[in-house]
């Protein structure tokens, strides 16, 4: 059951992303978007430096589950840890929600309304297999965020 609106016809996908980077400078974290990780074979929305030797996924997606489900997954391969994040009114399946727990991936919820960013579903480790690729993208992320304070 869902208590708000459900649409096709909205895709605020730009919005979301565009609050997200406030979100990320407010909280002064470092990042990169939209990166071409070749390797996988996917472009990831965001690349977050986490405290420690660690990065962290966000896939921004308004209603393709199946897609961002192949995202994360992609990605998990080098990234410690993962989030979805989704406006808060398309109808989230069964699956998408028992994957999200299956892999431990974490959920970011935009209220398109009040315009507001809530983690509703923490992150787990996702035990990254490649180390190599991860050190390759935390070098390539902490030379971008240098190279945009120079």
């Amino acid at each position: 059951m869902k208590l708000g609106y459900m649409t096709n016809g909205i895709s605020c996908e730009y919005e979301m992303q565009h609050a997200f980077k406030l979100w990320l400078d407010k909280k002064k974290l470092k990042y990169v978007d939209e990166l071409l990780v070749k390797d996988v074979g996917r472009r990831a929305d965001f690349l977050v430096l986490k405290q420690g030797n660690g990065i962290i996924n966000i896939e921004a997606k308004c209603n393709d589950f199946d897609c961002m489900m192949k995202q994360l997954n992609d990605h998990a391969i080098y990234c410690d840890y993962s989030f979805a994040f989704i406006p808060d009114y398309p109808f989230t399946p069964m699956w998408f929600k028992e994957q999200l727990a299956k892999y431990g991936y974490g959920l970011i919820v935009w209220n398109t309304e009040d315009k507001v960013i809530t983690e509703v579903l923490e992150a787990h480790h996702n035990k990254p297999s490649n180390k190599q690729l991860k050190e390759k993208i935390i070098n390539i992320v902490r030379g971008k965020q240098n190279n945009q304070t120079k």
